[in-house]
């Protein structure tokens, strides 16, 4: 690990973080409290004297200067971040995500839950454009529901039609200006939410298995062994390889789903 800057000092005007909220999130919130609209503006503008500090925390690293310059605990930090160790297996906390460091295991696109981000504007304290905050499993490429709401997370934006992006400093808003907050999107029926709720539910913790097949792999390992299995069992041994035809958000938790059940003792 990279020694942390020398003159790097806690800034005066700070965010407490979110529960699940990852480092790059914060520092999303940290360029909202003082101002800016992306993470990028302020970082450049507040010379920290850290190339790249924007993608490295994305990419799981420099979360020890984000740390110094929050004075947030690092483990509390590193308990929501998507990190690469030292085997190169890619983590969340103390949970595998992927032994290989799979960029597939990770969504490209920004996507969001509206219904959290409401939430948050309407439960949380502090200034009001700091209070929406990203959770760490929407950037999981094998999750694409909100169990919490049952809802798909918004995977394109109302307004542009394009993927929301990580680029905006609040997860509150697409790159074309638009609130996400006030957006829809479709819901699911609780037995379809039940793969995405097994793995956001193993990156909270608790210690106790809850399936005694996928609890065994890494988290990205497990979302694609729950595809495959479900796709067996709805079109057959032969189609077993995830076709594109499939990759569609609502029917990939329905497959996910129920490969999860049919695995099950």
């Amino acid at each position: 690990m990279k020694r942390p800057s020398p003159h790097l000092q806690p800034l005066p005007l700070r965010v407490r973080p979110a529960q699940f909220e990852p480092a790059y999130g914060l520092l999303g919130r940290l360029a909202v409290r003082h101002g800016y609209s992306t993470s990028r503006a302020f970082v450049a503008e507040m010379s920290f004297g850290i190339a790249d500090f924007v993608h490295d925390l994305e990419c799981g690293r420099r979360v020890t200067e984000l740390a110094l310059l929050t004075k947030v605990a690092e483990t509390a930090l590193v308990t929501a971040t998507m990190i690469t160790d030292r085997k190169g297996v890619l983590r969340i906390g103390s949970e595998r995500v992927s032994i290989t460091a799979n960029h597939l295991a990770i969504s490209g696109a920004g996507r969001v839950c509206p219904h959290c981000l409401w939430a948050d504007l309407e439960t949380r304290d502090g200034p009001i454009a700091c209070r929406p905050h990203r959770r760490v499993w929407w950037d999981l490429a094998g999750v694409v529901s909100c169990p919490c709401h049952g809802v798909l997370l918004l995977h394109v934006c109302p307004n542009c039609g394009n993927c929301p992006s990580r680029l905006p400093a609040s997860p509150r808003y697409c790159k074309c200006g638009h609130d996400l907050a006030g957006s829809t999107t479709p819901s699911l029926d609780d037995a379809d939410l039940t793969a995405d709720r097994y793995l956001i539910g193993r990156l909270k913790g608790g210690g106790t298995s809850t399936h005694p097949l996928f609890d065994r792999m890494p988290l990205h390992d497990a979302a694609r062994a729950m595809l495959q299995i479900g796709q067996a069992v709805m079109f057959g041994a032969r189609e077993i390889r995830f076709n594109r035809r499939f990759n569609q958000p609502a029917l990939q938790a329905k497959i996910a789903s129920i490969g999860f059940r049919e695995a099950q003792p």
